[in-house]
């Protein structure tokens, strides 16, 4: 046990199991009367794609009944009580907590429908854990924007951070054998406060939020006995790798300079190198957007390790095809 997290060792696979057994099974039973009678695979709603539409609209806004000082509290409760386990654990539901925590204080009916998903959520995949497997401790980071995702034309900033094996040859290609991935040691997940004017700021924005989130990480590994040489940065926005590391002359936008560039320094200093593979090769892409519920079946079992099928938890039945 540590910090609430149980931690079993595997010392032949050298690999060790990190999960929280029971802690969303007595949320449940303080904040959900009921469980739900069918699977829920998606911690959030989303708004599915509208193909070959020359025009998409923004969601209408939410002009649902707004909720009393009880409804308040509750929805502020159980948020609190799902962030521990989300930054410690269960990173899938790192995406629905950030956009209900940011409507958190004018919460509405609206929002207690989506709180309720999310704890339907749960109720599904009660029990994540997350898995770590030895190697040779060194820093790797998936980067990721999503442009005006979020209310009031805001973006949001995705990291996936997790330990590997050292790079074989700096900067990588695209070609290149990417190192064995690994459970997240972090994940950042969060809407940027500013509004940004263009994905290539977004995507900016994204690698200087994630390399200010890793140097108190580099100085730790290094105190712990791991030199770590520069930090891979894999993005999957080419103009963002071009303004970044001088290959591409950004002319416009002096905010970016401003705001960004903290993250040009460090590459010049060799903290970090940020290279380029497309995304659907990027950890990160999961964390920046709400998806659809066969997308988060399809992605879970690259974060977590599933230990129990979660159809057959929670009295949930998977719907007839």
């Amino acid at each position: 046990m540590y910090c609430g997290i149980t931690l079993k060792w595997d010392y032949v696979g050298r690999t060790v199991n990190l999960s929280m057994p029971g802690y969303i099974k007595k949320a449940l039973d303080t904040y959900l009367a009921e469980r739900p009678t069918r699977p829920q695979h998606a911690p959030h709603a989303w708004t599915a794609p509208s193909y070959g539409s020359k025009v998409q609209l923004t969601p209408p806004a939410d002009n649902s009944e707004p909720l009393d000082a009880g409804g308040l509290t509750r929805l502020q409760r159980i948020i609190g009580t799902l962030l521990f386990y989300a930054r410690a654990i269960d990173s899938t539901l790192l995406v629905a907590l950030g956009t209900l925590s940011a409507a958190q204080s004018k919460g509405t009916a609206a929002t207690a429908q989506a709180i309720t998903q999310l704890l339907n959520y749960c109720a599904t995949h009660p029990d994540a854990t997350i898995r770590f497997i030895a190697s040779e401790m060194h820093l790797h980071i998936h980067s990721d924007a999503s442009y005006l995702s979020e209310i009031r034309a805001r973006s949001r900033a995705g990291g996936y951070f997790f330990l590997s094996d050292k790079p074989k040859k700096l900067p990588p290609e695209p070609h290149d054998t990417p190192p064995p991935l690994n459970g997240a040691i972090h994940v950042h997940s969060s809407i940027m406060r500013s509004v940004l004017s263009s994905a290539t700021e977004a995507e900016t924005g994204a690698l200087f939020h994630n390399a200010k989130d890793a140097a108190p990480f580099r100085i730790t590994l290094l105190e712990l006995g791991h030199p770590q040489g520069p930090t891979p940065v894999q993005t999957d926005n080419a103009c963002a790798l071009g303004i970044i590391n001088d290959t591409v002359k950004q002319r416009r936008s002096k905010a970016m300079d401003m705001r960004f560039y903290s993250i040009k320094d460090r590459v010049a200093q060799d903290q970090y190198v940020v290279h380029w593979r497309k995304g659907s090769n990027n950890l990160a892409d999961y964390f920046t957007k709400h998806h659809s519920p066969s997308h988060h079946r399809l992605m879970r079992s690259r974060y977590l390790v599933d230990l129990h099928r979660p159809a057959s938890l929670q009295g949930c039945v998977e719907p007839a095809a």
